[in-house]
C-alpha cells in the first residue's frame, strides 16, 4: 500500500531491521514530520519498505527493498516529475526505467556503536551551539559557497531541535558539527552539517566537534548514530578514527522526467 495512514508499529518493525540505513526514515516518524510521509509496505514482502517524504516541492524517495518488491508499486511511487534520491545501488535500474535524467553521487552510510566510540579530546574553545548562534553558524557555512563545500542541507530548525557544537577562535565561530535529524522518541540521529572555515583547517576541529556531538547523543541514550559521507572524501578517515564503520554504499541524487 502507499499511504500516510499505515500502522506505526508496522513501519517501525521494518525500519528497525536496518536502523543505520533507515536513520532518516526513523526520524521522519516524529509527530511533526509524520504527516509528510507516504509509506509503501508490500504485503508479500514483510521486510520491504519505501518512503516518499513530501514536505518539499520535490519529494524524497528512500527504500529498503529489492527492485522486484517495489516494481508492482512503481506507478504510485514514481508519479512525481522529479525526486530526490537516497537509494541502494540495486534500485538504480528501477529509477532509470521511470526517469530520463538520473544524477547520482556515490556515498557511504557509516554507523557508530557505543563500544566502538573513540572520543577526541575537546578544548575550552569548543562549546554547544544554541539558536542565538544561528547568525554565526550561517556565516560559517557561507564560507563554503564559492567552493561548493557548504553543508548540502541545513535549515535553522536543525539547530533548534538538534545538537550542534562549535569551535571558536578570537571569538569567531570557525568550525561546527551537528545533526541533520535527531529523534529522541525513536532513539536515532544522523550526524551532519560538519564544516571548518577554510583558513582554520587541519587543526582537528572536525574530529573534536563530531566527537562532542556523538558524546552528547550517546549520553542522551541515542542508540542509532549514523552519518553519510561521499566516496573518497578524506573525512571518511576522520570518522573511522572516532569509531564509525562503513555500513553500506548508497547513492544520493535526483531523478527527473
Amino acid at each position: 500500500m502507499v499511504s500516510p495512514h499505515v500502522s506505526e508499529n508496522a513501519v517501525l518493525s521494518r525500519l528497525n531491521l536496518d536502523p543505520a540505513w533507515a536513520v532518516y526514515a526513523l526520524a521522519d516518524l516524529e509527530p511533526a514530520l509524520a504527516r509528510h510521509c507516504r509509506w509503501t509496505l508490500p504485503d508479500a514482502s514483510p521486510d520491504a519498505i519505501a518512503l516518499l517524504y513530501c514536505a518539499f516541492e520535490t519529494p524524497i524517495f528512500w527504500a529498503n527493498a529489492h527492485p522486484g518488491q517495489l516494481a508492482p508499486f512503481a506507478a504510485e511511487l514514481f508519479q512525481a516529475p522529479a525526486l530526490i534520491l537516497q537509494i541502494r545501488p540495486d534500485l538504480v535500474p528501477l529509477i532509470q526505467a521511470h526517469y530520463g535524467e538520473v544524477t547520482l553521487q556515490p556515498m557511504w552510510r557509516m554507523n557508530l556503536t557505543l563500544d566502538h566510540f573513540q572520543p577526541a579530546p575537546a578544548t575550552p574553545e569548543d562549546r554547544r551551539l544554541h539558536p542565538a548562534d544561528l547568525p554565526a553558524l550561517e556565516a560559517l557555512y557561507a564560507d563554503g559557497i564559492d567552493t561548493h563545500e557548504q553543508p548540502d542541507f541545513f535549515h535553522p530548525q536543525m539547530l533548534a531541535s538538534g545538537l550542534f557544537y562549535g569551535a571558536f577562535e578570537g571569538g569567531e565561530l570557525v568550525a561546527a558539527a551537528g545533526t541533520h535529524v535527531l529523534s529522541r522518541r525513536y532513539s536515532a540521529a544522523a550526524v551532519g552539517n560538519v564544516y571548518t572555515r577554510r583558513d582554520a583547517r587541519r587543526r582537528g576541529h572536525a574530529a573534536r566537534l563530531t566527537s562532542c556531538v556523538v558524546a552528547g547523543l550517546q549520553s542522551s541514550g541515542i542508540t542509532t548514530v549514523a552519518l553519510s559521507v561521499k566516496h573518497h572524501n578524506p573525512a571518511f578517515t576522520v570518522y573511522e578514527k572516532l569509531g564509525f564503520r562503513a555500513h553500506c554504499r548508497f547513492y544520493e541524487g535526483h531523478a527527473r522526467r
